[in-house]
Order: C-alpha cells, then structure tokens, then sequence
C-alpha cells in the first residue's frame, strides 16, 4: 500500500511511518517542518519514509503529491495551545483549511481511505465520564480543541457527501520513547524525563493530583494498522485512550522509580503555567485566568469499548512499562540540549 503520511516529521508520524515501512508499505512522509524535526526522521537508525515530500497541506500542489497514493494518514496540524490562542487564524488556516485542501485532494485523486487524527480535547467542556465518542455534550471553546472539531464536521460532510472513507482517531495524551526530552520545553514526559536525567527539581504547575488518561504510541500505531485493512469503517470516530487516568503526582512516582532517582518536585500556581505567553493576558480583553485554571487542572479519561467492539482493539501498554521503555531509550540517548 501507498501512503501519504501528512505531519509525518511529528513524533506520532515519524512513528506511524516507521512501522508501516517495517510491515512493507511504501511510505511518503510530507511536512512544512514548523513543528517536524529533522531528527525524528530517522527511528534507530532507519528512515522513517521512502519518500521525503517539504511542502504545506494548504499547497495547491497537495493535489499532485496524492498521485497513485492508496490511503492518508493526516496528522498535520498547529497543536500547541498557546500558540493556538495567539494566532488564532493561523490555527485555523493551518487545522481547518488544510484539512479541507488534504480531503478535497483526497477526493480528486480517487484516494481509498484516509484516517484524520483530532484529539480528545474536544470533550474539554464535558464532564460525563468515561468520555465516549457518541456524547460530546458540550462543544469545546480553545482555538486548538475548535479547530479539530469543524475539521472532524468536514470530515463527517466528505463521508456523507463524496461517500469517502475517512476514520477520525480522538488521541487522548500520547506518549513513548522518542517523544522529545531534548528541548527546553518538552511536553510532561519529556520534561520530567529530562529533569531526572539533569538530577534537577522539576516544576508543575498544578497541585499534581489532576488525572488524565495515557496512551502509548504503539498502541496508536496498532490501531491504524487495523483500520488501513478495514473497508466498513467509513465515518466512524474512534476514542484512542486506555480507560484509566493517571495524576502526575503517579506519573512522577513511575519515572522516579524507573531512574532510580528521588527528586522533590516543586508545585507552582496553575494561573502560571502559561505566563510565558505574555500577549494572552495584556489588553482590555486578556485570557480568562478562569479558563486557564480549567485546562490545566481538567481530568480526562475515555473509553475504547468502541474500538474494542468495532476493531478488536485495546491498548496493550501499561503506562509502567511504557515509561520504562521511555527511560531506556533516554539513558542511550543523554545529554539534553540547553
């Protein structure tokens, strides 16, 4: 099989497009690299493309780079909140109207199948849980979350309209060994990953009891598996997520345990978390605090008893062995760039 593989610079990409090359599909990786990294195109040595594509999922020339392509994996997007929040057409330019450009190409180019990734941010305003794919039942009002929710609305309008088979992922919080620990702001893995490796205190920005649900990379990458070799699947949503929510309190106590290491973390106020966005808070009409504390101390945990029962799907990492897998592979890849 042929596949494009959009944001495949990413750390979820360059792992997606690794297996798929290891299972024998020819892999074509495209990125504008703002957010890809040079480094995550190689996994253990190995490439993770047979063809290497730089260019915009808004580009006019997306429709040539869908030639003879059999299915899109569509990962790329503008993810970090705060940058959503601050250019807040960006996001959109890049989430929405480059959703639109990579399924109208799609259509075009008579591609079989494609898989949209959005995120389990769109049930951020919800408070039913386990979070289940069919209940959204309030919308979710952060640039980022909004923008992934019109694009899964315009994946839905392609199903029914164009009868084309999209599958929509809900990632919930994923992570694995080469998720970056190298940078000076990593995501929370990474960052208490490099914190220990440094032997410095790490610093949350929360009481660190808020839980949230896991995943490991792997586990996303098996569900893709599945859903590249089914043909009945045409506009279904599928949560990505193991059913089980985790503090980061827990989190750092696995970490600590894995490093054989006992750090005493620091916990800050969470109205600071992002103060390093300064322009969100200026003006007359600043970032609500309110909203901010919201989404820094928000709990989330959903279910895979759709997948379970549509795709045979469940997740078979625990997040013990998953953080000890992400501490092995930091320990023979030290020293953290400052």
């Amino acid at each position: 099989m042929n596949i494009l593989i959009t944001g495949g610079a990413g750390f979820i990409g360059s792992q997606i497009g690794w297996r798929m090359r290891q299972l024998g599909h020819t892999v074509t990786v495209l990125d504008n690299m703002s957010y890809g990294k040079d480094d995550n195109l190689k996994v253990d040595g190995e490439w993770v493309f047979d063809r290497f594509i730089r260019d915009d999922i808004r580009s006019p020339r997306f429709l040539q780079h869908c030639d003879a392509v059999d299915a899109v994996v569509h990962l790329a997007a503008i993810a970090p909140l705060p940058d959503c929040q601050l250019n807040p057409v960006v996001a959109y330019d890049n989430n929405v109207i480059g959703t639109l450009n990579v399924l109208n190409s799609c259509r075009q180019a008579n591609v079989q199948k494609v898989i949209f990734s959005s995120t389990s941010a769109v049930y951020e305003n919800c408070q039913n849980y386990p979070l289940t794919e069919d209940n959204l039942e309030n919308e979710p009002n952060l640039i980022y979350s909004m923008s992934k929710r019109a694009s899964e609305m315009i994946c839905s309008s392609y199903v029914d309209n164009y009868n084309m088979d999209i599958a929509t992922l809900r990632f919930f919080n994923v992570y694995g060994p080469h998720q970056d620990f190298k940078r000076k702001q990593p995501p929370l893995m990474g960052y208490i990953t490099k914190c220990l490796i440094e032997n410095t205190e790490p610093t949350f920005f929360s009481d660190g009891h808020q839980k949230r649900d896991y995943v490991y990379v792997d586990d996303i990458i098996n569900m893709v598996e599945l859903i590249l070799l089914r043909n009945d699947i045409a506009g279904e949503t599928f949560n990505v997520c193991t059913n089980t929510a985790y503090s980061v309190r827990d989190i750092y106590e696995i970490y600590q345990t894995a490093f054989g290491k006992k750090l005493s973390p620091n916990f800050n106020d969470s109205t600071k978390f992002w103060d390093k966005y300064p322009q969100l808070f200026e003006g007359q009409h600043p970032l609500s605090k309110e909203r901010l504390i919201k989404e820094v101390d928000k709990y989330s945990l959903g279910t895979y008893n759709k997948a379970k029962e549509v795709l045979g799907w469940e997740p078979q990492t625990s997040l013990e062995s998953g953080i000890q897998n992400c501490v092995e592979y930091a320990k023979n890849n030290m020293e953290p760039q400052q």
